[in-house]
């Protein structure tokens, strides 16, 4: 079972038991790794945004939180992983457990990259562009001899 696995609809299979309540912690690496995945997508997007007119200090801001949720969201699947991983050790885990735990384990790799990626090029764009800040539209006048609006030009 692969996190592509789980994206393709197919379940988790006998991983699905549940201690105590408690989600099994293959289970658990899965969903963890499809919200970081979904979350470096939201990051991506937003840095396609650095430089545009739509990059304004919300955007910053929003990709800062974005960035924040996804270093929370990575902390938590390590730890995941590093359970799921120690379990694997005892002598009546079956192999298919084991080779699951080491596709996630991959999967954490990918995304975790691509994270890396995207934040070296969002470092790139936010040191190299300034956040657009929308200036008040200068009055404009209206001259009735002449029937005419004219609009002040603001010079830099």
């Amino acid at each position: 079972m692969s996190f592509q696995d789980l994206e393709a609809g197919r379940p988790l299979g006998s991983r699905q038991n549940l201690n105590n309540g408690k989600q099994d912690a293959t289970q658990a690496v899965a969903s963890g790794i499809f919200q970081i995945n979904t979350a470096v997508s939201t990051f991506q997007r937003l840095v396609n945004t650095l430089g545009t007119p739509k990059d304004t200090p919300e955007l910053r801001e929003k990709l800062h939180k974005t960035r924040l949720h996804i270093g929370q969201l990575v902390k938590d699947t390590s730890a995941k992983l590093k359970q799921a991983s120690e379990s694997d050790h005892r002598a009546e885990v079956s192999a298919s457990k084991k080779v699951t735990d080491a596709k996630l384990a991959k999967d954490f790799q990918a995304v975790l990259k691509e994270f890396q990626k995207a934040q070296r090029l969002a470092a790139e764009r936010e040191t190299a562009y300034t956040p657009f800040v929308p200036q008040a539209v200068p009055p404009s006048r209206y001259l009735p001899q002449e029937g005419l609006y004219v609009h002040r030009c603001v010079r830099e």
